[in-house]
């Protein structure tokens, strides 16, 4: 259930409710109040009482009431009817009605309250200075506190009264409806009245006199130099007893009363003598300051009943601070004919309350209560959040800004798609993009139109193969798929088809690249290639016999090599090491011996005693073969090297 917060700023006392339930049913979860401070400006101390209701745990939408006494009232009868109609003209209409102000540095809405001469309408315009209330939104601003909506607090009042009934009509013995009369509600406040007249449910006028009951105390304060409360209590005990009112107070106050010593250190605590003087606040005094205000009440009054030309009043409501101040009713009574009721809300509203606190705040919530019930329904007020001052929520802050970004955020979207489209085509120019000439001959930029180059791709002997049964794959077929196909996979087509090709001719001719013969002729051209690597080393090698067994599984290939001369020893280790390397090479057909208790590099001495005297040694060298081998590896170059 939604709830609203209704801010009634008051002459002297800031009054804050909270409402939830409905319109008819309106229920009160919680009242707060505030005095006034009169050394703190007015929007601060608003402020401040909103701030401290909030963190007392009020919750919901909050509505401001703004006083009517700073407003411009006019009533203007406009040749349109339509709200929308009369919104484009009204503030152009009133600027001439406005004297004192510029209409451009007001907040300006309209009220109809009824049809004019000639099908024209007649409106109620209000004129707020937008100084005082930018001031005062500003201060709510810097507490944390965003209202959503201002309302002039008579309109509140207004929206109050009807909530309760005051505007329903009366009935005779019969039990029948009396005829229509005029309705009028006040708020007798501490330093204004305001007046509002309603026929039936339509408001006709309203005003506000700039009087209220705290004149009494002011004009008591200032006649005896006293300070607001003591003034105020002095008048009520006058009033409520008949008798003077005698108490002494200090001549003179101290001027800084926390002040501190010379040296700058902590106030002082002793205390300072200050001289006392009598005062005697008399009954008759009292009264004859507040007969004063009521007969300064009942010429306004008068005044401006006789301005509106209404006089036949049907009920009288009253309600506001001062509205129980003796002799009021007397004075309302004089002026309207009929005698007042109090307008007490608290009367019709659910609440939680003790007696206490409704006889003592039930006559000053009618306005508060009156802005809360805004968002529940009754009768439509002003808004007096326009313009620059209109209410804006999180989103519609920062929706100028985040407009901004987006368009900017496109923009870039925008040069960076163009950037990515402009390198996608070269890269499909690169690759192979279609080329159509003038003629509609077909060709392709790039990769593909290098691969494609000269006639060899025409010629079906070296581009042609069997895709499907008894259906030929040529030049044309690819043209046409490399066509229809995206850029980025032509130069895969073609491979493919390639690939297609070869498989093709190889079926065909029965002859595979993969297939492996173990060769003989390979092993010993491998063994060609160790002896010429080694020979420099070796020094005049004599091979003397050469055995090659490819059968069966133990295949092996035995050679005798001879060596003279000092140091055959070690010009052998030379082919021992090349040996070993060759055992880890992967394409080696020669397998690395793995019966470690078999001599495969064996050593026979011998010397030349016929001739030379020479010794020497014959080597006798055996190479396990791999079960399988490329055939056609390094060795098959014949010792080139690639």
């Amino acid at each position: 259930m939604a709830r609203i917060i209704g801010v009634d700023p008051g002459d002297t006392l800031v009054k804050i409710v909270e409402l939830d339930g409905s319109y008819r049913k309106p229920r009160l979860v919680r009242v707060h109040s505030e005095a006034a401070t009169p050394a703190a400006p007015r929007a601060v101390t608003v402020a401040a009482a909103t701030r401290n209701a909030i963190d007392d745990g009020m919750k919901g939408e909050v509505r401001l009431g703004h006083p009517c006494r700073e407003a411009v009232l006019r009533t203007l009868d406009l040749p349109f009817k339509g709200k929308d109609a009369l919104r484009k003209v009204v503030k152009a209409e009133v600027e001439g009605e406005i004297h004192g102000y510029s209409v451009d540095d007001m907040v300006v809405d309209f009220h109809e309250i009824g049809g004019g001469l000639d099908d024209s309408t007649r409106v109620l315009v209000a004129a707020v200075p937008k100084e005082g209330l930018r001031s005062q939104l500003g201060a709510l601003e810097a507490a944390a506190v965003e209202p959503e909506s201002v309302d002039l607090d008579t309109m509140a009042l207004w929206r109050a009264a009807d909530c309760v009934g005051a505007f329903e009509p009366d009935e005779d013995d019969d039990g029948n409806p009396e005829p229509s009369a005029l309705t009028a509600v006040l708020e007798v406040g501490s330093r204004s009245v305001k007046v509002l007249l309603v026929d039936g449910d339509q408001l006709v006028d309203m005003r506000v006199l700039r009087l209220g009951g705290a004149s009494v105390t002011e004009e008591i304060a200032k006649r005896h130099t006293l300070p607001g409360d003591l003034a105020a209590e002095a008048v009520q005990v006058c009033s409520e007893s008949g008798t003077d009112c005698e108490f002494e107070v200090a001549s003179e106050l101290p001027a800084n009363p926390g002040a501190s010593d010379d040296d700058g250190d902590a106030p002082l605590d002793e205390p300072v003598d200050v001289e006392m003087r009598s005062v005697t606040v008399t009954a008759a005094e009292v009264e004859s300051v507040r007969s004063g205000f009521l007969r300064r009440l009942a010429r306004e009054l008068f005044r401006y009943l006789a301005a509106t030309g209404k006089s036949n009043m049907r009920a009288v409501w009253v309600t506001g601070g001062s509205c129980r101040l003796a002799g009021v009713q007397q004075v309302l009574t004089e002026v309207f004919g009929v005698e007042p009721r109090e307008l007490n809300v608290l009367d019709h509203v659910q609440h939680d309350l003790d007696e206490d606190d409704v006889q003592d705040l039930g006559h000053r919530l009618a306005v508060a209560v009156g802005l809360a019930l805004g968002p529940l329904g009754g009768p439509e007020g002003f808004d007096m959040r326009q313009e620059d001052l209109a209410f804006t929520r999180g989103f519609e802050r920062i929706k100028f800004p985040l407009t901004i970004m987006l368009m900017v955020g496109l923009l870039a979207l925008f040069v960076f798609g163009n950037h990515q489209q402009a390198k996608l085509n070269h890269l499909h120019l690169e690759i192979g993009k279609t080329h159509v000439d003038e003629r509609g001959k077909i060709g392709f930029f790039g990769m593909v139109n290098s691969a494609l180059r000269g006639n060899w791709w025409k010629d079906q002997r070296n581009f042609a193969y069997e895709r499907s049964k008894g259906k030929m794959y040529k030049w044309k077929d690819l043209e046409d798929e490399l066509v229809s196909k995206p850029v980025h996979e032509r130069l895969k087509i073609m491979h493919a088809r390639l690939k297609g090709v070869a498989d093709y001719k190889q079926k065909r001719s029965g002859i595979y690249e993969e297939v492996s013969l173990e060769s003989g002729a390979a092993v010993l051209v491998r063994f060609a290639e160790i002896m010429q690597r080694v020979e420099s080393e070796l020094q005049r090698p004599l091979v003397t016999k050469i055995s090659l067994n490819m059968k069966g599984e133990r295949r092996s290939l035995t050679f005798h090599l001879a060596l003279r001369g000092a140091g055959f020893r070690g010009r052998s280790e030379a082919l021992r090491t090349e040996l070993l390397a060759e055992f880890k090479r992967e394409d080696s057909p020669f397998l690395e011996p793995q019966n470690t208790r078999r001599v495969w590099f064996a050593e026979k001495l011998f010397i030349d005693q016929a001739e030379t005297k020479v010794e020497g040694s014959y080597f006798v060298v055996t190479l396990d073969i791999k079960p399988t081998f490329a055939p056609f590896g390094e060795g098959a170059s014949g010792g080139r090297k690639k």
